[in-house]
Parts: structure tokens; sequence; C-alpha cells
């Protein structure tokens, strides 16, 4: 088993990526470290700055992640602001914003950039979910409760609540990387 950083605070992506490159013989090593992101209306170039500054101060070889979450009956917000968001918003906050929606998608802009000595390679996948009528479950990140990639069966937070995500049953951008790493890299 090949071992490789993922830099990221979050237990649940964490989780994810796990899920997705254990198969394939990678082994992430979760490390946290804090660095000032730029702000975009779009994920890229977010994640594309975070890994070569973070590569610069590790000089290991490295991946990082960033989620965009858009509602296009908000015309896509909140976008690469969810974090900041879910600072600011309850549950209680979130279904008064998307109360009068008719159109209940959400989609999640899930984005991995592997960085080496050589580059960077971007893996991006698109996953529709849809915005509940209720907040259900628990989690540290408010638009979870409210949230659902599974028909409306259960909230992101429940899947949480169970350390599962709740793609794991989705193509992922963390698949795409798994098996490019495995051809590419070992």
């Amino acid at each position: 088993m090949v071992k490789l950083l993922y830099v990221t605070s979050n237990n649940v992506k964490f989780r994810q990526a796990v899920l997705a490159c254990k198969p394939k013989g990678i082994e992430l090593e979760q490390t946290k470290l804090h660095i000032d992101e730029i702000q975009s209306e779009t994920g890229e170039p977010v994640a594309r700055d975070k890994a070569k500054k973070i590569f610069a101060k590790l000089r290991k070889p490295l991946v990082v992640s960033d989620d965009s979450w858009m509602i296009p009956g908000l015309k896509g917000f909140p976008g690469p602001y969810m974090k900041s968001i879910n600072d600011w918003f309850t549950p209680e906050d979130w279904l008064r914003l998307t109360n009068d929606l008719t159109d209940r998608t959400i989609i999640l802009r899930q984005i991995v950039v592997y960085q080496d000595e050589h580059g960077q390679q971007l893996f991006s996948v698109d996953i529709l979910g849809l915005l509940l009528r209720e907040a259900r479950g628990t989690s540290p990140y408010p638009h979870a409760t409210v949230t659902s990639f599974d028909g409306g069966k259960h909230s992101s937070a429940e899947y949480h609540e169970r350390d599962e995500s709740a793609t794991q049953n989705h193509h992922n951008p963390w698949i795409e990387f798994a098996n490019w790493y495995v051809k590419e890299k070992l």
C-alpha cells in the first residue's frame, strides 16, 4: 500500500476519499494545514491554488479537494462559499431560504487536485442531489441536514451520523483520481 498526503481538516471529506482510494492500494494520510484560500466564483482556481501553496510548504506529493454547492433555483448560490455560509447559517436558515423554491435541485461539484514536483492533475465530478423540506439528522455542517443524494430518503447528515459519506454510492472524483494514480504513478 502506497501512502499519500491528503491535506484537509474535514473528516467527512477524508472518509469519502479513503473509501475510494483504499481498494486501489492508496493509503491516504490526513494532514491538517491552514492556508489562506483565494476567493473565486468557481472551485477549480481555489483547489489549484490551494494545492500549489501547500506543495510549496510541504514539498511532498499530495492531494487537496474543494467542493462547490450550487442551487440552480438560487442562481448557483452558494458555489465555492459553502464553508463560510455554514459558519453563518443554521439548518433553519437553509429551510427559510429554500422554502419557496420549485426547483429543489442542488449540485455538489467535487474537485480533487493531485500536486507533485511535476505539476497538477485535476479531477472534477458533479453530483446531483435535492433540497429537503425539513432538517434531518445532526452534522457540524448545517447544509447537510437539508441535502440528500439518495432521492430524499436520508439527509447527508444522517449518513454522517453513521460515519458514512452521503455520496459514497455515486461516481466521484476520488474514483477518477485513484484510477489515474494507479495507472500513472504506481
